[in-house]
């Protein structure tokens, strides 16, 4: 893989966000089928883990074949364990490595990891030089605005990009304003202006519309917690029918349990279910027994048992206003 990977994609350049129990190998097969022109970057995962037990953490970086081009995202603020990290990812045959930069976890904060390196510009740019020298992989940048507001967001970009990283990503919003409010693409926009390498947008992007609308400026963009019993959204169009999203269900929920057994898969594919039911009339029964699922089998007959109260339903409404 060169250095030019992110400079050679078709524009825009769209993409699941890493996202911590969600980002999943599951979730990024899912939404590569749906979409086999996104770029797909795994949860994060610490450097200091890599580097300490390698073995234990690679079974949370792993990935199917399908997923291609894959991003492997670390964190931490070790340039030891960066490199050796990097070399993991390395080995593991990712496209390209992630810095986090940006995550507003209370705990990751508290460590000095995540958003708290928009504080220290000096170690992120260290930590960015670091693993650029250790890897011939593409490497990548994903923060914030910043801390209070973006006002530094064009020298943080800036030294990065001198320090090695040859794509950055930010997240439209600051660490004191995570969420809640509306993203401010303004700041971004003349980090565009300034940099040389790609620069892609993030936060807020409901739709494809959405990021074409805030990122037009911009070389592409993450979609996130939009994506959330949605993966259709990187077509655009989801399906009607509760029926014809049933095979991306069901995959989603085969290819979990494949790789974390029973016991975790159908755990944590629950969530999955819930929101992938959201908006389905007259489903409020079912929910309980979703949250609770403990096999495939059980799954699969309880979306099929949906599907048909949704095809009643239908017909229902049909008969009543024949008559």
């Amino acid at each position: 893989m060169n250095k030019q990977f992110w400079q050679e994609l078709p524009r825009p350049i769209i993409g699941l966000a890493p996202m911590d129990g969600y980002s999943d190998s599951a979730f990024r097969r899912i939404c590569k089928e749906v979409n086999p022109n996104i770029v797909t970057v795994t949860e994060f995962t610490s450097a200091d883990g890599l580097h300490f037990s390698a073995e234990k953490l690679k079974r949370k970086l792993y990935f199917d074949p399908s997923e291609q081009p894959v991003i492997a995202q670390i964190f931490g603020k070790n340039v030891e364990t960066f490199v050796t990290a990097t070399k993991v990812c390395e080995d593991m045959g990712f496209s390209g490595i992630d810095l986090n930069m940006g995550c507003p976890s209370k705990k990751v904060v508290k460590s000095e990891h995540g958003v708290a390196l928009r504080k220290n510009p000096k170690l992120a740019c260290q930590l960015v030089e670091a693993v650029a020298n250790a890897t011939d992989l593409p490497v990548s940048v994903k923060t914030r605005l910043g801390w209070s507001n973006g006002d530094d967001l064009v020298d943080f970009g800036q030294a990065v990009q001198n320090a090695g990283a040859d794509m950055i990503c930010i997240h439209a919003r600051t660490y004191q304003e995570p969420y809640k409010v509306a993203p401010q693409y303004e700041q971004v926009y003349a980090l565009k202006d300034a940099l040389n390498i790609p620069v892609i947008g993030n936060g807020g992007i409901e739709s494809l519309a959405d990021g074409e609308r805030y990122c037009s400026l911009l070389d592409g963009f993450y979609i996130g917690q939009a994506t959330f019993g949605n993966p259709w959204i990187f077509t655009g169009q989801k399906p009607q029918r509760f029926k014809d999203r049933l095979p991306v269900i069901l995959n989603h929920a085969k290819y979990l349990i494949e790789h974390k057994g029973d016991r975790v898969g159908t755990r944590e594919i629950r969530k999955h279910l819930l929101a992938y039911v959201k908006g389905v009339r007259g489903v409020k029964p079912f929910k309980k027994s979703l949250s609770t699922v403990e096999s495939y089998i059980e799954i699969e007959q309880l979306l099929q048992e949906i599907a048909e109260m949704e095809i009643n339903n239908v017909k229902e409404n049909r008969t009543l206003q024949v008559a």
